[in-house]
């Protein structure tokens, strides 16, 4: 991993010495590749945890710490902006502490604020560690400093949800109408706001933004059969039949759960879609249906998220 992460800064570093791209393009490639790697390492991290009161200890938290934290408070020190990298001083991996490097770059923060570089790093640092109002603190000022796209209008609103315990609040509801307008196309802010509304029961916008997602699918997508049983139980919405009774609408909701959970299965998920599955299977099939999926979601989180999901499984009384 760091030999990939190396090689990958170098392409970046090339490409800027050369001028194929600008310093704000290779900033915004330095903190995607921080992105990337974050996501990969967290695929392979165990579903075993221990909470030490505010934070969660992970088994690769030092490699995290060298590629996510490193790549703004070493690789992307504004005082190193051309240093060859076989220049630079290199921190050890085995000897980095991941609250400290993350208290350096939240030091050079608190000194330069407007920098965007930094909270690009610690944003997606924050939601990992499940410190989500902090993660929602850091999305905010992203969005304030720079010019907002759907992927981070979308972020904040998962932020929020995580913050609300899977409730959709006024900010959450108007990012996600924001990331729609901004990309005509985005999957995720359609598919987290259709999903709200059908539940709240405002079907005819519900049964739009179905029809919209599945008009932009090509029809292979994982998320097609949950989006097509969530518009068949939008369209009974408007129809005044109740969903809790009708044997037809009960199937399309069955189907949309179960296409959450063969998603969550494939691909994982986060803490709130693993709530939103416990809690509409508890409704739906009763507790035991729900305990099944409470511990494969718990199997499948790690840290503060798999915390998370415990708080909401004992608070629905599915474990002790």
């Amino acid at each position: 991993m760091r030999a990939f992460f190396r090689d990958q800064l170098d392409g970046i570093d090339r490409d800027h010495e050369t001028g194929r791209i600008s310093a704000d393009e290779a900033t915004a490639a330095r903190a995607e590749l921080a992105r990337e790697v974050l996501r990969q390492e967290r695929d392979h991290v165990g579903s075993k945890s221990v909470r030490s009161g505010k934070l969660a200890i992970w088994t690769t938290l030092p490699t995290i710490a060298l590629v996510a934290v490193g790549i703004y408070a070493w690789v992307g020190r504004a005082d190193l902006p051309n240093a060859p990298l076989a220049g630079r001083e290199t921190p050890q991996t085995a000897a980095i502490d991941i609250e400290a490097a993350i208290a350096t770059v939240e030091a050079r923060m608190e000194e330069t604020p407007d920098d965007v570089r930094g909270w690009l790093v610690l944003a997606p640092i924050y939601m990992e560690q499940g410190r989500y109002a902090e993660a929602a603190n850091a999305w905010r000022r992203i969005l304030a400093l720079e010019s907002p796209t759907a992927d981070r209008q979308t972020n904040l609103a998962e932020a929020l949800i995580l913050v609300d315990d899977g409730a959709f609040g006024e900010e959450t509801l108007a990012l996600l109408e924001s990331a729609m307008s901004t990309d005509p196309l985005h999957v995720r802010s359609r598919f987290y706001l259709a999903g709200e509304l059908t539940r709240s029961g405002q079907y005819d916008e519900a049964v739009a933004l179905w029809e919209e997602l599945l008009a932009i699918a090509t029809g292979e997508e994982a998320w097609v059969e949950t989006a097509r049983s969530g518009l068949a139980a939008a369209q009974a919405g408007t129809r005044g039949e109740d969903i809790g009774q009708d044997s037809e609408t009960i199937e399309a909701v069955r189907g949309m759960v179960d296409g959450l959970a063969a998603r969550l299965g494939s691909t994982g998920g986060s803490p709130a879609e693993w709530i939103q599955l416990v809690r509409s299977r508890n409704q739906l099939d009763g507790p035991d249906a729900a305990r099944s999926d409470l511990d494969r979601g718990l199997a499948a989180l790690s840290g503060e998220d798999r915390l998370t999901l415990e708080d909401f499984g004992r608070d629905l009384g599915l474990m002790e």
